[in-house]
């Protein structure tokens, strides 16, 4: 029996014993794992925690033919759009593909989700999502979708394959990837160091300075395959970016290299990759040409850029590449890590990418961390995998933090939707500049319940119509009544009157959701100009993307209880 799989189906035992809030008690067992292997999947392949991976689950009936989706607002006006479907097999000695029939039902998700003219039955968390994707697309925004097929065995077969070719064949807006039981364990062990020999062409600089070492290079694009090759995603674990897959900027890249008349002339295209590692020596007596011997190796800017050749010479492996280089810095730097957190944020400080990890050893995220603690909350810096057993409740990422922060505290409810990826970079002083962990937790508490309430089904169809998109700034208006209901400001809010404050939350918040329930509607009626009745969830969509809304109406709303 294969020892990953073991270890995954373990992992799914205790994801459905620690936290029963996930799973439905009407649903049989096996639906319960079916969906704990989908969080855990979705979870490890974003690179984030159960309690995030959550938030994008659709797997029900009418889900449309996929089981969670992840939206993030790229530049250039365009969107990038994760699909997930997993199929997994309580049998762990059967080796089975992922089946035709599921890629088939993906295909045909993919071509009706992004065509806004076609119409689907879907559940509400699918019917959102699309919406949420449809409004974008009416406005212009170019959809770069990956369709990532998970499973438990084995990828799908050559049938498959034909149903994705056949649509999606030279179509370089959808990619479909594989995932599996494999990659989940990769993604929660600890993986090896690296160690391999790099290959530089021509003359090299090398300079010892500061205790430190550098060498400056020019290094064959197939030398970077070989690596890829070799290590894949082990080598970018420093990296802060996940691949994007098809982009403008990858497109552009992919481009230069299937061209005859530009191939040769990559190297002054491209910015180049940084590596970092632990030593590298070389016989430097030899002057071209070096092999260079490199320990603990990894990549922490370029990593797109590495993926891109990789995947680009695999597609089209006929062409001649041997005279094709791209400028390589390796920086020896005897595995100091806030020095390798230093240069990792230097050179990708220009992109606009999540700092999550990057900020978690910064002043302000280890005292929020002890603070948390003392008020009986697990303040999450990092990045990690789910602990079984963690209740949940309790349990704070900092990612989370952020979200809530911003939509309750910073009157950016929009921001904290549409600009997940920019928490830690762009809006880092916003959200954390003058921030206590008990104004945290209230924040997160808040934003929690609004979450949860608004997959409540309303009978009222004005409120249903408002409601898949509201929460963020429902947490706002509430947050709001909170503090004029016990006449505090923001910064009254300490660790001295933390639980009188949440006491006062508990036993109001049904109230006070339904009141600011209904201030709001009152508010989009006069922002409208119509009622929300046989409004198009599109059109709702895209007022809650706006300031104006926000502005005009919610930032002084009364006292409404």
């Amino acid at each position: 029996m294969n020892i990953s799989k073991q270890i995954v189906d373990n992992q799914i035992l205790n994801l459905i014993n620690s936290n029963p809030n996930y799973f439905s008690d009407t649903v049989s067992f096996d639906r319960k794992i079916s969906k704990a292997f989908l969080l855990l999947a979705v979870s490890a392949y974003l690179e984030t925690e159960v309690s995030d991976a959550a938030a994008y689950i659709t797997d029900d009936a009418g889900d449309g033919g996929f089981d969670a989706v992840y939206i993030t607002e790229e530049q250039n006006t365009q969107i990038h759009v994760i699909l997930f479907q997993t199929k997994y097999t309580r049998d762990l000695d059967k080796e089975s593909n992922f089946s035709a029939n599921a890629i088939e039902k993906a295909v045909n998700a993919v071509k009706g989700v992004f065509d806004p003219q076609k119409k689907m039955d879907l559940n509400e968390n699918s019917r959102k999502a699309v919406t949420e994707i449809h409004s974008y697309l009416l406005e212009g925004y170019i959809p770069y979708v990956t369709f990532v097929c998970i499973n438990n065995g084995k990828v799908w077969n050559s049938d498959a394959q034909n149903h994705i070719d056949n649509n999606f064949k030279g179509q370089n807006q959808v990619d479909f990837e594989y995932y599996n039981h494999e990659d989940i364990i990769r993604y929660t062990t600890k993986i090896k160091d690296i160690d391999d020999i790099l290959q530089f062409k021509g003359k090299a600089i090398r300079e010892d300075f500061n205790y430190k070492s550098v060498i400056l290079g020019r290094v064959c694009i197939k030398e970077i395959h070989r690596l890829i090759h070799a290590y894949g995603d082990a080598l970018l674990t420093k990296n802060i970016r996940k691949y994007l897959g098809s982009n403008i900027i990858n497109d552009g890249i992919r481009n230069t290299l299937i061209n005859d008349q530009k191939r040769d002339n990559f190297f002054f295209f491209n910015n180049g990759i940084t590596i970092v590692c632990r030593k590298f020596s070389a016989n430097y007596l030899q002057e071209t040409n070096w092999k260079v011997i490199v320990e603990n190796m990894q990549i922490i800017n370029g990593g797109q850029t590495c993926k891109t050749i990789y995947q680009t010479i695999n597609e089209n492996p006929d062409f001649d590449y041997a005279g094709v280089d791209i400028l390589v810095r390796l920086y020896e730097v005897n595995s100091d890590e806030n020095i390798i957190q230093d240069i990792t944020f230097a050179t990708n400080s220009q992109n606009p990418v999540d700092f999550r990890d990057l900020r978690s050893n910064e002043q302000e995220q280890i005292l929020m961390e002890q603070a948390a603690k003392e008020l009986g909350y697990i303040y999450k810096r990092k990045k990690e995998a789910q602990t079984a057993g963690q209740a949940n409740l309790d349990v704070i990422p900092s990612s989370v933090a952020a979200e809530a922060v911003l939509a309750v505290w910073r009157d950016a409810p929009h921001l904290a939707k549409h600009k997940k990826h920019e928490f830690f970079n762009t809006y880092y002083n916003k959200i954390f500049f003058n921030l206590n962990a008990a104004q945290m937790i209230i924040a997160v508490l808040i934003f929690r319940y609004c979450d949860s309430y608004r997959r409540k089904i309303s009978v009222d169809s004005e409120v249903q119509a408002q409601r898949p998109f509201s929460h963020y700034f429902m947490a706002m208006i509430i947050a709001r009544q909170l503090l004029l209901k016990i006449d505090l400001s923001i910064n009254d809010i300490t660790h001295r009157n933390f639980n009188k404050i949440l006491t006062v939350f508990e036993e109001n918040k049904h109230a006070i959701y339904e009141k600011s329930e209904k201030y709001l509607i009152g508010c989009l009626h006069k922002h409208m100009n119509t009622s929300l009745n046989g409004t198009d969830g599109r059109t709702i969509a895209a007022v809650f993307r706006r300031f104006d809304l926000i502005e005009t109406y919610l930032k002084n709303c009364p006292q409404l209880f």
